[in-house]
């Protein structure tokens, strides 16, 4: 992980970046080809530097259909503060997390790439729950996970996602493979208006991923938690969810509104979330 560390601290300095769009680029040149004026914006809007930083309030932190406390409590306040660094269509993106009831603890590092209807990403998750997180070297590799994904948008509206992990020290099979643990999932966006947005998400796991999936509740010296024990095999779909966005702006801050709903079929859980924060 050492290495890992090296190398996106490496990028972080050559190319600063994170995950928002880059303001719109206005220019200012005469208008004798416009043909050639337009290839110049789109040279110079591929290759400013822009930044973006934001903040979230969660009632959980959900991810793949599973709360990251891993109890199966629909109910887990999450502070989620961000930062993205981009030039043109690279970034970095630093994300992290901290909830209150399960003291569960994340920092995630981000390197992406966007362009048109296509993104790519690979990150690295550090994270823990109470003193567990705190007593944990940053540079031990047992302690991160590297994960590769891809998405692809059509017409706007159909957006398909995949994500595969390569690195991680629990990410192995009874046997001792590795899993390569993954994940796809199909979301659906359909507009109201200036009103609100509602995606429709399907997501699952294509065949066993011993890095994030866990089976229902058990009872773990007296309190109830997501079994890791005895983990789900083969094909699970883990999130259908429901969820309405909208994003209001004040004075050019950003203030982003979620409301959703969940319900991993795995799992057998349902979960309510509520969201806001801002961005500017």
């Amino acid at each position: 992980m050492k290495r890992i560390f090296t190398i996106v601290v490496a990028l972080c300095v050559a190319l600063p970046m994170f995950a928002a769009e880059p303001a719109a680029f206005t220019a200012n040149q005469p208008m004798a080809n416009p043909q050639s004026v337009v290839e110049e914006e789109d040279d110079t809007y591929e290759w400013e530097f822009w930044w973006e930083a934001g903040f979230d309030l969660a009632s959980n932190y959900m991810w793949r259909g599973y709360d990251q406390s891993y109890t199966g409590n629909m109910f887990d306040p999450s502070f989620q503060p961000s930062l993205t660094l981009g030039y043109g269509k690279f970034y970095i993106n630093l994300w992290g997390n901290a909830s209150l009831l399960s003291d569960y603890k994340e920092f995630d590092m981000f390197l992406g790439f966007d362009h048109e209807n296509l993104s790519v990403t690979i990150y690295d998750v550090f994270c823990g729950v109470g003193a567990d997180f705190g007593a944990q070297s940053f540079f031990d590799k047992e302690a991160h996970n590297l994960t590769a994904t891809i998405d692809y948008t059509f017409f706007d509206r159909l957006r398909l996602h995949w994500a595969t992990t390569f690195l991680h020290a629990a990410d192995r099979l009874p046997n001792g493979k590795r899993a390569f643990s993954s994940y796809f999932e199909v979301g659906y966006t359909q507009p109201f208006g200036e009103v609100m947005d509602m995606e429709i998400i399907a997501g699952a796991a294509p065949w066993t991923g011993p890095f994030w999936m866990a089976g229902p509740r058990v009872m773990v010296d007296g309190a109830y938690m997501l079994d890791f024990d005895n983990q789900p095999q083969g094909f699970n779909v883990t999130n259908l969810s429901v969820v309405l966005t909208r994003e209001f702006d004040v004075n050019g801050v950003g203030i982003p509104v979620e409301l959703g709903y969940t319900f991993n079929p795995t799992t057998k859980r349902h979960y309510a979330l509520v969201k806001a924060g801002f961005a500017f």
